[in-house]
């Protein structure tokens, strides 16, 4: 699918609503709403259920990946799975910068995953993105926050209620606001 917001925001890393090119990110920001209220409404064993994840995501979500509703996901094209991923109920992720989720991760109730900021002088009109990245066999407790351009090492534990500002090294455990190490595995 070509995509003019794409091409700017993976080119420059951001992007502004008063341009032109603005309109492809919205088209995708409202199928995107439109197909997570349908998929929030079902229950995960409902029958297309499954077909309902892959139009959301544009590819073939493998089976062994669960995503409980209520989920809401901003753009939809813009998050890539590995697999033996369960994403619990309440998970909101803003995807516009990318969020890559590897094999084996657990992403408790009411995560939240924003890959957009808002610029502080113009927070009306331009906006930056950056990926975030959650590796293998990582897992994001209940009520965690994962801000724009973090990585979340290989087995990390992301404690419920933290706010990750920063990357997160393989194998630790981070907790707090902002988060910080806890504990090494």
């Amino acid at each position: 699918m070509a995509n003019k917001f794409f091409e700017i925001v993976d080119k420059y890393g951001e992007a502004r609503n008063d341009e032109p090119y603005f309109e492809d990110g919205l088209k995708e920001i409202q199928r995107s709403h439109d197909l997570s209220l349908k998929i929030s409404s079902k229950r995960p064993t409902d029958e297309d259920y499954h077909s309902l994840l892959c139009e959301l995501f544009q590819t073939d979500l493998d089976k062994s990946v669960s995503i409980v509703s209520p989920f809401y996901c901003d753009n939809g094209i813009r998050m890539r799975f590995g697999k033996n991923i369960t994403i619990n109920k309440g998970a909101t992720f803003l995807s516009a910068g990318i969020i890559d989720i590897e094999n084996g991760v657990l992403i408790g109730p009411d995560v939240r995953i924003a890959t957009v900021n808002h610029d502080l002088e113009d927070r009306h009109h331009k906006f930056y993105f950056k990926k975030v990245t959650i590796k293998k066999n990582a897992w994001i407790c209940m009520g965690a926050i994962i801000c724009p351009g973090v990585t979340i090492g290989e087995n990390s534990v992301v404690a419920a209620g933290a706010v990750v500002t920063k990357d997160v090294p393989d194998n630790v455990i981070v907790g707090g606001n902002p988060a910080k190490i806890i504990k090494h595995l």
